[in-house]
C-alpha cells in the first residue's frame, strides 16, 4: 500500500471516531466553545415589569473627564434600559485623563431633550467656568427631572445657581471649595451621594457607582437595580452610605 493511500485510511478512521461524551448525556466535541456570554458585552437587560416609558440620560462630555465617572454611571444606566447619549459644547473629541479620547453624540446646540443630565469630574472646577455650558444649563432647567452630578461636576450646577440652599456633596478634596462657591448650600464630605429632590451629587470617582444604582432604585424600582447589581457583580454597595431627603 502507498504512503498517500496509508494517509488516506487513517483520516477515514479518524473521521469515524464518535465524539467524547459530555456530561449529563449530551454529544459534545472537546473543541466546542464555552457559549456564555461576555461581562464586558455592554447591553439592556429584559426587565420585567417593563417601565412605562424609557428614560434619557444626557452624559455632558468636557475636557479631562474623570475614566471611572464617565463609565459608571453609563455603564449601569444602559445596562438598566436607559437611553443615554452624550452631549459636548461642540462635536469635537474630547479626551479623558490624557489617554482616552471620547466624541460627544449632540452638542448642547442640537441635544435632545433628557430626563436626566448627567456632569462629570476630571477637571470640573476649570472647566465649569465656561459660560456656554453655564448658559445650557440655565437654558433646559425647567425641563429636566434630575441632575446629577458625579465628583467634581458639582461646580457645573453650582456655576447655574442650582445648588442654592441644597445639600450635597463632592470629591473630598473639593468640599472646601465648594462651600466658599456656594455659601448657601450645604456641602457634605465623608458621603457616598445625596439625594436632594432635582439635584443629585455623589462623592468622588467610585462613588458615581453607587450614586447610578441608587438612581435605578429611584426611577426604575428595587427590582430592576438588583438585576444591574448582580449583572454587573458589585458587591459593594451599601444604600445607607448616602443621605436621601425627602420632599
Amino acid at each position: 500500500m502507498s504512503n498517500r493511500l496509508k494517509s488516506i485510511v487513517v483520516l477515514l478512521m479518524v473521521a469515524m471516531i464518535p465524539p467524547l461524551e459530555a456530561k449529563g448525556g449530551e454529544s459534545d466535541t472537546m473543541y466546542s466553545p464555552i457559549q456564555s456570554p461576555s461581562i464586558c458585552q455592554t447591553r439592556s437587560l429584559k426587565m420585567n415589569p417593563t417601565p412605562k416609558k424609557q428614560l434619557r440620560v444626557a452624559v455632558f462630555l468636557h475636557e479631562g473627564i474623570e475614566i471611572l465617572d464617565l463609565a459608571a454611571p453609563l455603564e449601569i444606566f444602559t445596562i438598566a434600559g436607559m437611553n443615554v447619549f452624550t452631549v459636548g459644547i461642540t462635536d469635537q473629541p474630547v479626551t479623558s485623563q490624557g489617554v482616552l479620547t471620547l466624541t460627544p453624540t449632540y452638542t448642547i446646540e442640537n441635544a435632545p431633550k433628557a430626563d436626566i443630565v448627567v456632569f462629570l469630574g476630571g477637571n470640573g472646577r476649570r472647566a465649569s467656568e465656561n459660560a456656554k455650558i453655564t448658559d445650557w444649563i440655565k437654558k433646559i432647567s425647567p425641563e429636566t427631572e434630575q441632575f446629577v452630578s458625579i465628583c467634581t461636576g458639582a461646580f457645573f450646577l453650582a456655576e447655574s445657581g442650582l445648588l442654592d440652599g441644597k445639600t450635597v456633596t463632592t470629591f473630598h478634596d473639593a468640599v472646601p471649595q465648594l462651600r466658599k462657591k456656594v455659601s448657601n448650600a450645604t456641602v457634605l464630605d465623608n458621603t457616598r451621594f445625596v439625594d436632594d429632590g432635582t439635584i443629585f451629587s455623589t462623592a468622588g470617582v467610585s462613588a458615581g457607582i453607587d450614586g447610578a444604582l441608587y438612581l435605578v432604585e429611584k426611577w426604575m424600582g428595587k427590582d430592576v437595580a438588583q438585576q444591574v447589581l448582580e449583572y454587573t457583580e458589585y458587591q459593594c454597595w451599601d444604600r445607607d452610605s448616602g443621605l436621601i431627603l425627602k420632599h
